[in-house]
């Protein structure tokens, strides 16, 4: 395993990475900006470039064309990128409109059709499995919830239900989550508060079924020396690099910076090198 962590030194909020075709592909929040859904490409983690948009834009509200106020902190947030039987998803929830999106194309370079999974479903995550697709999203209380075969609203009589409860951490409970099938087995990735203190630390959950018990805690409390505010909300991937888990850290005005941290499997967990350094990502723009 190699020691090495990289950090951008540029806001891009909550990642999503995926390997595929000899790349990794990162997806981040762009909230008010259009075009949005930005997706950056990178052939080692380290040096990325812009590679495509998502949408040019989410809807023509008053506020979204700056007619009528403006959606900060709104709009776009926290999506998620898979790809499945040669199509790659894109779905997030959008806190002015009240509704969760779902982009679907051939090409990352698109085009993309949009439609509206009913509901709302903060921070969520796609898992494919076994011929089902379920998302799993919240904050404090963490649900499940399987998607009907149109991926159009929640499946009459499939699985709903909570499956991680963070209640009582008086400052953030769990959200942000990442979830994954790994040798037979679902591991879920979130972020949340420490309870004593406000510092974001990376929690990881496991259970053998959709249906069991997902059990875990935290397995990422460090800020590699570069801010004391904590490292955390990501997903991992595996590539020619080895395992990671990108997450990000919150830097005040500059913004949030993603971090690629890498680890190994070690007894069904990741392991973190005690010596990680770390050395700032290139972002060379438009390609």
């Amino acid at each position: 395993m190699t020691n090495k962590a990289f950090h951008f030194n540029m806001d891009i909020p909550d990642p999503d990475v995926i390997f595929h075709g000899g790349f990794y592909y990162l997806i981040t929040t762009t909230m008010h900006f259009f075009p949005g859904g930005e997706i950056l490409r990178s052939a080692d983690l380290k040096c990325w470039e812009h590679y495509s948009y998502v949408f040019e834009k989410l809807e023509s509200t008053p506020s979204q064309t700056l007619e009528d106020g403006y959606i900060y902190g709104k709009g776009m947030w926290a999506p998620v990128l898979r790809f499945h039987d040669g199509i790659f998803y894109v779905a997030f929830s959008s806190n002015d409109m009240n509704k969760t999106y779902l982009y679907r194309s051939e090409d990352l370079k698109g085009p993309w059709k949009r439609s509206v999974i009913k509901g709302f479903y903060h921070d969520l995550s796609m898992l494919f499995d076994d011929g089902k697709v379920y998302l799993v999203y919240g904050n404090t209380d963490i649900h499940l919830t399987e998607l009907n075969d149109d991926l159009t609203g929640p499946a009459e009589g499939g699985i709903d239900r909570v499956i991680v409860d963070d209640s009582g951490n008086p400052r953030l409970g769990l959200e942000g989550s990442h979830i994954y099938k790994i040798d037979g087995k679902y591991y879920l990735f979130m972020i949340h508060s420490l309870r004593d203190r406000w510092r974001r630390v990376e929690a990881m959950y496991v259970a053998d079924s959709l249906e069991g018990e997902f059990v875990g805690g935290d397995i990422f409390d460090n800020d590699l020396g570069i801010r004391d505010s904590g490292i955390a909300q990501g997903g991992i991937v595996k590539g020619p690099m080895g395992d990671h888990l990108i997450m990000f850290l919150d830097s005040g005005a500059v913004g949030r910076l993603p971090v690629v941290v890498p680890f190994e499997w070690q007894d069904g967990k990741p392991v973190f090198d005690d010596d990680i350094t770390v050395e700032e990502a290139e972002l060379k723009g438009v390609c």
